[in-house]
């Protein structure tokens, strides 16, 4: 009997135990998190993309005139002389991609409304693959408030993915040029004068050394004028127009969207299949236990009645 007991109040011991186990984990583990929330898959899908992208079209077209303005500069001035005019200029590159199925003609259309602004196609490219399509077209318009409106407003009627403006104020670089041109320009023609004058051979063989140094420099000169006053003149505009590429799975299905769907049930799952362990746990200890002390002591004290 007395063996009895203790199996009893080992028993008893054990299911305190269990119990305060079983609340402790209620208490901290009851916001038990197994990976992701299944709303992170979501926020994966095209939905979230397609707002992304909404937002920076409207960001996008907004377009700033920038062309080449004239401002007045005192510094320098006497009484007689008028204020030289300081034009400032602002190099624009818009850098777009567009979806579209049919590359081709999206890209006729805006040549049409280029050639029709009076600008001119610089390069274009045609890139045909087994699953995309993708046409470059690089062209420049005039830089004026409404060409730049009605460029906007075309993209508007395509699958604008991006639409990035990068500006470069250019304007002390331009003057930089224009100061060294006509400072070589002022040189060439005293050279040339004392050229003309000059009998003595050496002296020749120097002015015409340095008038060729000067012309060499001048070339590049004028070649970085004409590029910034053509840049700046004129925005600059760089279009990528592709298909959309899927894979085979994904044609015409909604498969990604549902393998998202899928995850989330799997972890939802996983969680469930944890919470229901952890739940558990403690009872099947104590069984386990009890099962132990009544083999190891019920049964001998029933024995132990038995004889008596």
């Amino acid at each position: 009997m007395h063996k009895r007991n203790i199996g009893i109040v080992l028993l008893v011991v054990v299911i305190i135990v269990a119990g305060f186990v079983v609340s402790k984990v209620f208490q901290s583990g009851a916001s038990l998190k197994v990976g992701n929330e299944p709303e992170l898959y979501e926020e994966k899908g095209w939905d979230i993309e397609a707002k992304r992208v909404t937002s920076t079209q409207t960001m996008a077209y907004a377009p700033t005139y920038t062309k080449p303005t004239a401002t007045q500069a005192s510094v320098g001035v006497t009484n007689n002389e008028k204020p030289k005019e300081v034009i400032q200029r602002l190099k624009k590159d818009y850098y777009v991609i567009i979806q579209d199925e049919n590359p081709e003609k999206v890209a006729d259309e805006i040549k049409a409304e280029v050639y029709s602004l009076g600008g001119y196609v610089i390069s274009e490219r045609l890139t045909r693959g087994q699953d995309r399509t993708v046409y470059y077209l690089e062209f420049r318009v005039p830089n004026t408030a409404k060409n730049e409106n009605k460029v906007g407003t075309l993209l508007q009627r395509y699958n604008v993915k991006s639409l990035r403006l990068d500006t470069q104020d250019v304007t002390s670089k331009y003057n930089q040029i224009l100061a060294e041109i006509e400072s070589l320009e002022a040189e060439k023609k005293k050279l040339l004068e004392f050229y003309n004058l000059s009998k003595d051979v050496d002296d020749l063989l120097r002015i015409e050394y340095r008038i060729s140094e000067i012309n060499s420099r001048l070339n590049y000169l004028y070649l970085q004028k004409d590029y910034y006053e053509k840049v700046t003149d004129y925005i600059t505009y760089h279009i990528t127009i592709e298909s959309k590429e899927k894979p085979v799975f994904e044609i015409d299905l909604d498969f990604r969207k549902t393998i998202y769907q899928a995850v989330a049930i799997l972890i939802m799952i996983i969680r469930g299949i944890l919470a229901l362990l952890i739940i558990i746990s403690p009872f099947a200890v104590l069984y386990l236990v009890g099962r132990r002390l009544y083999k190891k002591y019920g049964i001998r004290a029933s024995e132990d009645v038995g004889k008596d």
